[in-house]
């Protein structure tokens, strides 16, 4: 026998074999499909309202394909039962249907019944020390303790006993699938002579229906992940019994081991949409923090809730998303006799949820991929124009440079913020943290700082002198102007150089020279690698921004590459943007302008604008 297929478990009393479940379980549910193959019985009576046999046996007869049984009454809340592969009472309905076995629900239709919530162990447990040690640990651990028991408790397990006495009459073998708290109790009521009168509460209309994809991806008490494999597992299970009337290798299911495909088929997805790749450590990391988040809510396996929290934890809202999707995929889900569908929330099926958001990021809205050559052959000669503006060599060195500046501090900035202080160990770290160390003084301990590491490099930065909102007023005082009204974006002549974007003064305000224009920038953008970006000015992408300092910052985002982006302005970007950087994984890093030199801000806010090339050789004689 093979680990993981302990034999089956009951209860007997005479003829009557009693199996303890747990409601909505993918372990208790195995435990029923393995006991009914053993026991080969004759009749099968599960805990659920008698009333409502016929649509609770026609939705057992849906299986795999997902069903709701509704019940009406004036004045009182509908009542549903959500029939799905991984509860025990419909695992044994659908077992007896399967198998031309007679099947009867024997429980006591009751109003207002509380929702308790019994404290159970973790059914995992179940997979490992099997169902029968399981039920000793549950009655040993209410040894002299009362269970939180209801008057209807009470009418509802009479009425289950007296229900099963009839039943025994008529059948030699019985299977009474039952919850681990009434089984017992059942069982001992079953020795009465005499019963009294029960009836059933009165409801105005029982009817069936199926639920609407959303609801069902929300809805099902084990997530579609688990069911969907739970019935791939049942019916190898089943074609196995019937080549060599033995158990198969994979039933019951074990938990553990579908959490990790899981997660490892959520990698692959991931993988493919995002471009990212997905090391064996991630796995590694993923599981051992799930499992660690388990125990500490006293689980052995985590819920949905948990899986989900750890992979937006551990990796990101985007694989937390893939997972999800998978996770709650239930492909069963037919309707081939198109009953009608019910679009309820997890509050009307269960009462409670927990509700967890994904921060997607998405791929830039801008082809960021190099495009290939045509063939030179085919290049047709164009004149060059008569006009024609390039920039100034040196300032383009200087204006590099500081850019190169800004991507390092922004590095920095991070890396600090990130940085922690630790008692001395077993390394020096990044040096002494001597204020801490004083602090800590009578602790007779060293401390080290250890810096942060930064979430990545920086392919774009924005400097913004004056954000030009357009309040100056011309001299007639009636019309508002803009300060730096021209507004261009510029290629990159070499691999070296970048790609800049910018407002600045009229090209012809300032005229030094022939053919030398000296402007002002009002702000710019760079951005690598070059060649790459289009006109911004005109890219109905940006119409939604504010201000001209909003759209270069906004297309810093669109063409960065790597992950930081470097703002350099007088006041921080609003949240808007911060939240539409985040949304494509990006960070931005805010520097005040007010904490850089103000001699290098005048010496790259002024620049030279030349037209044509030809006009570089002799620039130096009026450029000062």
């Amino acid at each position: 026998m093979l680990p993981n297929q302990q034999s089956p478990f009951f209860l007997q009393k005479g003829h009557i074999y009693g199996l303890p479940t747990i409601h909505y379980n993918m372990e208790t549910a195995a435990q029923v499909k393995l006991a009914f193959d053993m026991l080969k019985p004759d009749c099968v009576a599960v805990e659920l309202a008698e009333n409502m046999e016929l649509q609770l046996l026609h939705a057992a007869s849906r299986l795999p394909d997902i069903s709701l049984v509704a019940s009406y009454a004036q004045e009182k809340s509908p009542i549903y039962y959500l029939c799905e592969p991984c509860d025990a009472a419909f695992e044994g309905l659908r077992s007896a249907i399967e198998n031309n076995v007679r099947a009867h629900c024997i429980d006591l239709d009751v109003d207002d019944y509380p929702d308790f919530n019994d404290l159970l162990p973790d059914a995992y447990a179940i997979q490992k020390i099997g169902l029968e040690s399981y039920y000793d640990v549950y009655q040993k651990s209410h040894i002299g303790v009362a269970l939180r028991k209801h008057p209807l408790d009470e009418k509802r397990e009479q009425y289950m006993a007296k229900r099963l006495k009839e039943l025994s009459f008529s059948y030699d073998r019985i299977l009474f699938i039952s919850g681990m708290s009434h089984l017992e109790n059942v069982f001992r009521l079953i020795d009465n002579n005499t019963f009294p009168e029960m009836e059933h509460a009165q409801r105005d209309s029982t009817e069936l229906f199926t639920l609407s994809e959303r609801a069902m991806r929300d809805g099902l008490a084990e997530y579609g992940w688990i069911s969907t494999n739970y019935e791939k597992l049942r019916n190898a299970h089943i074609e196995a019994r019937h080549a060599s009337d033995h158990y198969s290798g994979t039933f019951p299911p074990d938990r553990q081991q579908l959490i990790f495909n899981l997660y490892r088929q959520a990698a692959d997805n991931y993988s493919q949409t995002t471009g990212n790749s997905f090391g064996s450590y991630h796995l590694r990391n993923l599981m051992k923090f799930v499992r660690n988040y388990a125990f500490i809510n006293d689980q052995l396996m985590p819920n949905l809730f948990q899986i989900l929290t750890s992979a937006r934890g551990c990796v990101d809202g985007n694989f937390a998303y893939t997972t999800w999707e998978l996770a709650t995929e239930y492909s069963y889900r037919k309707n081939i006799d198109n009953l009608p569908e019910l679009d309820l929330s997890v509050e009307e099926l269960w009462g409670h949820s927990k509700k967890i958001k994904f921060q997607l990021k998405e791929s830039s809205r801008k082809d960021l991929s190099f495009k290939k050559r045509p063939d030179k052959s085919k290049f047709k000669f164009q004149p060059p124009g008569t006009f024609g503006i390039c920039s100034y060599p040196p300032e383009d060195i200087s204006i590099e440079n500081f850019g190169e500046f800004l991507k390092k501090k922004g590095v920095q900035i991070l890396s600090e913020e990130a940085a922690r202080t630790t008692p001395f160990a077993t390394s020096l770290e990044d040096g002494i943290d001597i204020r801490e160390s004083i602090r800590h003084w009578f602790e007779k301990k060293l401390y080290v700082k250890v810096k942060g590491k930064p979430p990545g490099g920086v392919s774009s930065v924005v400097i913004i002198f004056d954000e030009d909102v357009g309040n100056e007023k011309t001299s007639n005082q009636n019309e508002l102007v803009e300060k730096y009204p021209w507004k261009l974006s510029w290629l990159g002549e070499h691999s070296q150089e970048s790609d800049m974007a910018f407002y600045a003064t009229p090209l012809s305000a300032n005229i030094v020279g022939p053919g030398i224009s000296r402007c002002e920038y009002g702000g710019f953008m760079l951005s690598s690698p070059p060649r790459r970006m289009l006109n911004i000015w005109s890219d109905l992408d940006y119409e939604g921004c504010r201000t001209k300092a909003e759209l270069l910052l906004v297309a810093a985002i669109d063409y960065a590459v790597k992950p930081l982006v470097v703002y350099v302005a007088a006041k921080p970007p609003r949240s808007l943007i911060k939240s539409f950087a985040a949304r494509y994984g990006k960070k931005i890093v805010f520097i005040p302008i007010s904490q850089l030199s103000p001699v290098m801000l005048n010496k790259i806010r002024v620049f030279h604008v030349l037209d044509g090339y030809d006009k570089r050789h002799n620039a130096d004689e009026y450029i000062h």
